[in-house]
């Protein structure tokens, strides 16, 4: 008789990813205090960059390699199943329209809220000048991030919730988790609902390609818009301080029409 399929516990999910972000805030402590290491920013932002991508991949690594010490299900917990073409193509589009209206969300929030000038010195870092910047800022914030996160929150924590309650709250509370993670309360609400569709995404695939697909292309937005700055050639984008309605409009029918589509190949499955 084959061994029954065994997952963590919900809680258990939820102390080994604050030990995980724990370790990662200790070792930012331990890089940020280090007489070396606070030499030059030139040397810290190098660090920084070293960082993005060995912390990202502690998210990742972290609960496999705790599942395969636990004996748990590893097909079914990561759930990295294969999706036909066509998802990752609706996906992707979910991925720009997510983009776009995220970054209407953030603008109207920034009417509200005053972002800090730390956050963005915090964000400098991803900045790249030479080619191998632009490498391993693309390496940690864009392809390993991606990966990483959704290993640890829409594998591990959402599948531990799922087999506990309903998917609903499972994708609530992966993605509040989520959020939570980034310890950034002034983009909390922008990525909580992001980290929402990507969590539907997950479930009704059942597999995590569509979320990293969101992810990564997000990330990657992020990134490129960050490096280009205050730029003319973005004025067709732009419409007195927020995003064009012609631009924004198309996007919220896009994210309907995709997500309506990847539930229509799995209803008919």
């Amino acid at each position: 008789m084959d061994e029954p399929k065994r997952f963590p516990q919900p809680v258990e999910a939820l102390f080994l990813i604050l030990g995980t972000i724990g370790l990662l805030d200790l070792t930012v402590v331990f890089w940020s205090r280090s007489s070396d290491a606070a030499d030059s920013l030139q040397n810290l932002q190098e660090i920084s960059l070293y960082f993005f991508i060995i912390g990202g991949l502690l998210f990742g690594i972290v609960p496999v390699l705790y599942s395969v010490w636990r004996r748990y299900d590893l097909k079914a917990l990561f759930r990295y199943r294969p999706v036909p073409a066509v998802i990752l193509v609706y996906s992707l589009l979910c991925a720009l329209a997510l983009t776009v209206i995220g970054d209407e969300l953030d603008r109207l929030l920034g009417m509200l809220i005053t972002i800090p000038d730390w956050l963005y010195e915090s964000m400098r870092p991803l900045k790249a000048h030479t080619v191998g910047e632009w490498i391993m800022v693309i390496a940690g914030a864009v392809l390993v991030a991606a990966v990483a996160e959704e290993t640890m929150f829409r594998g591990f924590l959402q599948v531990a919730l799922e087999k506990k309650g309903d998917p609903t709250r499972a994708v609530i509370l992966s993605s509040l988790t989520w959020t939570l993670s980034h310890q950034n309360p002034y983009w909390a609400v922008e990525i909580f609902i992001i980290g929402i569709f990507i969590g539907f995404l997950a479930w009704r695939t059942n597999s995590l390609w569509p979320g990293i697909v969101v992810h990564l292309v997000n990330n990657l937005i992020a990134v490129l818009l960050l490096n280009m700055g205050e730029s003319d050639a973005l004025g067709w984008y732009e419409w007195h301080g927020h995003v064009s309605p012609l631009v924004l409009i198309p996007a919220v029918f896009l994210l309907v029409w995709s997500l309506r589509a990847i539930s229509s190949v799995y209803r008919s499955a």
